[in-house]
Protein backbone atom coordinates (compact mmCIF):
# COMPACT_ATOMS: atom_id res chain seq x y z
CA UNK A 1 0.00 0.00 0.00
CA UNK A 2 1.51 3.41 -1.08
CA UNK A 3 2.85 5.90 1.68
CA UNK A 4 -0.23 8.29 1.50
CA UNK A 5 -3.16 5.74 1.14
CA UNK A 6 -1.46 3.88 4.42
CA UNK A 7 -1.23 7.41 6.12
CA UNK A 8 -4.73 8.38 5.14
CA UNK A 9 -5.68 5.24 6.40
CA UNK A 10 -4.42 5.43 9.72
CA UNK A 11 -5.63 9.05 10.33
CA UNK A 12 -9.61 7.90 9.32
CA UNK A 13 -9.22 5.11 11.96
CA UNK A 14 -8.00 7.21 14.79
CA UNK A 15 -10.72 9.73 13.72
CA UNK A 16 -13.44 7.26 13.48
CA UNK A 17 -12.75 5.52 17.12
CA UNK A 18 -12.87 8.76 18.73
CA UNK A 19 -16.49 10.07 16.60
CA UNK A 20 -18.07 6.88 17.45
CA UNK A 21 -16.65 7.06 21.15
CA UNK A 22 -18.57 10.88 21.08
CA UNK A 23 -21.28 11.19 18.66
CA UNK A 24 -22.57 8.32 17.58
CA UNK A 25 -23.06 6.92 21.23
CA UNK A 26 -26.63 7.07 20.30
CA UNK A 27 -26.78 4.21 18.35
CA UNK A 28 -26.85 2.35 21.49
CA UNK A 29 -24.59 -0.70 19.92
CA UNK A 30 -21.84 -1.14 23.25
CA UNK A 31 -18.38 -0.41 22.30
CA UNK A 32 -17.68 0.08 18.80
CA UNK A 33 -14.09 -0.49 17.84
CA UNK A 34 -12.78 0.63 14.11
CA UNK A 35 -10.25 -2.26 13.89
CA UNK A 36 -9.14 -1.68 10.02
CA UNK A 37 -9.75 1.42 7.33
CA UNK A 38 -8.42 0.31 3.91
CA UNK A 39 -8.88 3.40 1.14
CA UNK A 40 -9.33 3.09 -2.31
CA UNK A 41 -6.31 4.63 -4.73
CA UNK A 42 -8.36 7.69 -5.28
CA UNK A 43 -9.30 8.17 -1.65
CA UNK A 44 -12.73 8.62 -2.50
CA UNK A 45 -14.42 5.88 -0.92
CA UNK A 46 -12.81 3.91 2.35
CA UNK A 47 -13.71 0.46 3.83
CA UNK A 48 -14.24 0.57 7.59
CA UNK A 49 -14.23 -2.47 9.51
CA UNK A 50 -15.07 -2.68 13.04
CA UNK A 51 -15.49 -4.94 15.74
CA UNK A 52 -18.35 -4.44 18.56
CA UNK A 53 -18.03 -5.33 21.90
CA UNK A 54 -21.14 -5.62 24.59
CA UNK A 55 -24.11 -5.85 21.85
CA UNK A 56 -26.42 -8.78 21.57
CA UNK A 57 -26.93 -7.66 18.06
CA UNK A 58 -25.24 -9.69 15.10
CA UNK A 59 -22.54 -7.52 13.54
CA UNK A 60 -24.29 -7.59 10.11
CA UNK A 61 -26.90 -5.50 11.90
CA UNK A 62 -25.11 -3.25 13.26
CA UNK A 63 -23.22 -2.68 9.93
CA UNK A 64 -26.49 -2.11 8.45
CA UNK A 65 -27.12 0.45 11.02
CA UNK A 66 -23.88 2.09 10.84
CA UNK A 67 -24.52 2.46 6.82
CA UNK A 68 -27.85 3.57 7.39
CA UNK A 69 -26.10 6.83 9.28
CA UNK A 70 -22.95 7.02 6.60
CA UNK A 71 -24.13 10.44 6.10
CA UNK A 72 -24.24 11.97 9.39
CA UNK A 73 -20.59 10.16 10.02
CA UNK A 74 -19.43 11.51 6.80
CA UNK A 75 -20.46 14.47 7.93
CA UNK A 76 -18.85 14.58 11.50
CA UNK A 77 -15.42 12.83 9.80
CA UNK A 78 -15.26 15.48 6.69
CA UNK A 79 -15.40 18.63 9.73
CA UNK A 80 -12.49 16.23 11.31
CA UNK A 81 -10.28 15.76 8.34
CA UNK A 82 -8.76 18.24 5.48
CA UNK A 83 -9.13 16.44 2.85
CA UNK A 84 -9.82 17.17 -0.73
CA UNK A 85 -12.93 14.96 -0.84
CA UNK A 86 -14.58 13.50 2.07
CA UNK A 87 -14.61 9.92 1.23
CA UNK A 88 -17.61 7.83 0.52
CA UNK A 89 -17.80 5.18 3.74
CA UNK A 90 -18.71 1.49 3.92
CA UNK A 91 -18.89 -0.24 7.14
CA UNK A 92 -18.36 -3.63 7.38
CA UNK A 93 -18.02 -5.91 10.35
CA UNK A 94 -15.04 -7.54 11.57
CA UNK A 95 -15.46 -11.08 12.10
CA UNK A 96 -11.76 -12.03 12.71
CA UNK A 97 -12.30 -11.20 16.44
CA UNK A 98 -14.72 -13.98 16.95
CA UNK A 99 -12.98 -15.69 14.73
CA UNK A 100 -10.26 -15.42 17.15
CA UNK A 101 -11.55 -15.99 19.82
CA UNK A 102 -13.50 -19.57 18.74
CA UNK A 103 -10.00 -20.93 17.73
CA UNK A 104 -8.42 -19.74 21.35
CA UNK A 105 -11.61 -21.75 22.75
CA UNK A 106 -11.05 -25.23 20.98
CA UNK A 107 -7.37 -25.08 21.70
CA UNK A 108 -8.24 -24.38 25.50
CA UNK A 109 -10.60 -27.17 24.88
CA UNK A 110 -7.87 -29.56 23.71
CA UNK A 111 -5.42 -28.98 26.03
CA UNK A 112 -7.94 -28.98 28.90
CA UNK A 113 -8.43 -32.82 27.84
CA UNK A 114 -4.49 -33.28 28.11
CA UNK A 115 -3.87 -32.35 31.33
CA UNK A 116 -5.25 -35.24 32.78
CA UNK A 117 -3.11 -37.29 30.88
CA UNK A 118 0.22 -35.13 31.63
CA UNK A 119 -0.46 -36.34 35.49
CA UNK A 120 -0.93 -39.78 35.20
CA UNK A 121 2.50 -39.78 33.29
CA UNK A 122 4.29 -38.27 35.27
CA UNK A 123 3.41 -40.52 37.72
CA UNK A 124 4.69 -43.54 36.44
Amino acid sequence: MPFRLEKVSEEIKHKMNSAMSRDISELNMGLLTVSKVIMSPDLKLAKIYFTVLGNKEPGEKCAERLNFRKSHIRYLLGKQIKLKYTPDLVFYYDDSFDYADKINKLINELHKDDKPNQETDSSQ
